[in-house]
């Protein structure tokens, strides 16, 4: 079965290079470019294999978009990364790891590194 990704980023460059790096891959991919937008999405289908937030976005940030599926029964085993330009200490790590984050891959990416990087998250 192909593997699904949501990819949510309020920058449409980043959503469709993303898009067509992980369909080219052989990914079924939707996009998002918020938080309210994502949850739309997921509550109509949650059949991604993993979700990659942006963690700074307008409006709910990528940190309140995961914790809100983090709180929802259907949703919260979803498996979800964040990609994004912040720089994590260890405190902010910490944190990610609390909303069990599986990984975080910083911008500008590197197209191998992040397809490789997905590929080990989805299994």
């Amino acid at each position: 079965m192909t593997k699904g990704i949501l990819v949510v980023d309020d920058e449409e460059d980043i959503r469709d290079s993303v898009k067509t790096l992980f369909e080219s891959e052989g990914f079924r991919v939707e996009t998002a470019s918020n938080g309210p937008e994502a949850l739309k999405i997921l509550k109509g289908n949650a059949d991604f294999d993993l979700i990659l937030i942006d963690f700074f976005m307008p409006g709910v940030s990528g940190r309140e978009l995961l914790k809100k599926i983090r709180e929802d029964s259907k949703l919260k085993e979803l498996k979800c990364a964040f990609l994004t330009v912040a720089e994590f200490s260890g405190r902010g790590i910490d944190e990610l790891k609390k909303l069990h984050s599986l990984d975080y891959i910083k911008k500008p990416f590197d197209s191998e590194d992040l397809v490789g990087r997905v590929k080990k998250m989805v299994g």
